[in-house]
């Protein structure tokens, strides 16, 4: 046996090979493989972000071992994925980490124009696919009844990404159960309906929250908690709402507690999965402009950077998008255990990000593109990510390299050229110099 391109490793296991050409698994499982391998064949390991190309020689065919990357994760790239949600920031880093690592994917998408868009985005340009891998379907609106139908017709996965997202108080509140319960839930169920109906999904992967799993007076600190585990629920708190933040939390609960009920009452064949990420940052490649990348999640480190005093706390849990994606995506193998929920976050104190910053953009500084005035208060909070790094094998980003990222994209679109940031000898000479923050109640 030779292995002709391998990738990046860490560790490197045996597995028995078997005569099979599809491998699953992580570090920490044994390896299933799969059929037949022709004999003096060459074979793709599509994997998490790279492809390795092996070759079995015939004699060994039933007696070699295969040495494999102990962070290789395998998929099935033969089947159709289906992805909605794909314009926003999480949606779209999970379309190119699933395109990355091989899947056929059919995006659901509100228009033509849509999906026009997403097709000319450098990132999938760039990855020059045949017009096969990356197809789109135009569904409206996704509170009508049958809405995923047509789009789900020979899917056998599901990503469910889209929801609505706050919009920093720009939605009126008498508006707030049309724009952000409703979309959330009939989202959410009509989904898995259409799953249904269809009899060829095997697994429903759904983007969820972990404000879904403790209540807005812990995550705003008016209560103080252990950490939240992925098996824990909060009561539905019905409008009035006041604020967006609080009416985004109890959709994300309504949504939740929906698909629950609905997979007890109807014991689909398929299986569920719920990923609940805390506060998403990190580089948004759906932004054209620095304007853009400062929405969403992000906006709290960008404008903080940019000098505001938010005069407000947020919990510290954060997560990288690219983790998020990648979880997604590997939330689909068979050896990720279904119908289950799986926290992705980490600690963090927000006005760190001043420090890394400036620690890894000292151009940015200088332009004073990132200023340090500006401020943002922390809630101490934990949620336990411990089962969700174990069963996905890799271990969330740390705050730092969130912050680089999301930084580093801002600076490059402000700048017109790529930001390389500074890279310090070792991550611990930051850590070093920053100080804990005052948890504000």
């Amino acid at each position: 046996m030779t292995l002709a391109r391998f990738a990046p490793l860490s560790i490197v296991r045996e597995v028995p090979h078997h005569r099979s050409n599809k491998f699953y698994g992580q570090p920490t499982t044994s390896y299933t493989v799969l059929p037949v391998l022709d004999d003096n064949s060459t074979s793709t390991l599509r994997t998490s972000g790279f492809i390795d190309t092996y070759t079995i020689l015939p004699q060994h065919l039933y007696t070699t071992t295969i040495k494999i990357s102990a962070t290789m994760l395998c998929i099935l790239p033969d089947e159709l994925l289906l992805i909605t949600g794909v314009t926003g920031h999480v949606g779209f880093a999970v379309l190119t980490h699933a395109l990355k690592a091989g899947h056929t994917v059919r995006c659901a998408v509100r228009s033509e124009a849509k999906a026009a868009f997403i097709r000319s985005r450098p990132q999938i340009r760039a990855l020059d696919l045949p017009r096969a891998r990356l197809n789109f379907t135009i569904v409206p609106d996704i509170t009508t009844d049958g809405a995923y139908d047509d789009a789900i017709r020979g899917v056998s996965a599901v990503i469910h990404v889209a929801s609505p997202l706050a919009t920093a108080d720009s939605v009126p509140r008498d508006l707030h159960q049309e724009y952000f319960i409703q979309p959330a839930v009939r989202g959410t169920l009509g989904m898995l309906e259409a799953a249904k109906r269809a009899g060829t999904v095997r697994r429903v992967v759904i983007t969820s929250s972990v404000v879904a799993l403790t209540s807005v007076d812990h995550l705003e600190g008016r209560e103080r908690r252990e950490a939240v585990q992925p098996t824990e629920r909060t009561g539905f708190k019905p409008e009035p709402y006041e604020s967006e933040f609080a009416a985004y939390a109890a959709s994300k609960v309504a949504a939740l507690k929906g698909a629950e009920a609905w997979i007890a009452r109807e014991q689909p064949r398929f299986e569920v999965i719920h990923l609940h990420p805390s506060f998403v940052i990190g580089r948004n490649d759906i932004a054209t402009t620095a304007s853009e990348a400062m929405k969403g999640t992000n906006a709290v480190i960008l404008a903080t950077l940019r000098g505001k005093k938010m005069g407000c706390s947020y919990p510290g849990a954060t997560v990288h998008v690219d983790d998020v994606a990648r979880a997604h995506v590997q939330a689909l193998l068979p050896t990720v255990p279904g119908n289950k929920g799986y926290i992705l976050s980490t600690k963090s104190r927000w006005n760190d990000a001043k420090l890394i910053a400036k620690r890894s953009f000292p151009e940015a500084v200088e332009r004073k593109l990132i200023v340090s005035s500006g401020s943002v208060g922390t809630v101490n909070i934990d949620f336990d990510a411990s089962a969700s790094e174990e069963v996905f094998g890799f271990k969330l980003q740390s705050f730092e390299e969130q912050v680089r990222s999301v930084v580093g994209h801002f600076v490059e679109l402000r700048l017109r050229r790529p930001a390389l940031p500074t890279v310090s000898s070792s991550s611990m000479a930051v850590n070093q110099h920053l100080r804990p923050e005052v948890v504000a109640a």
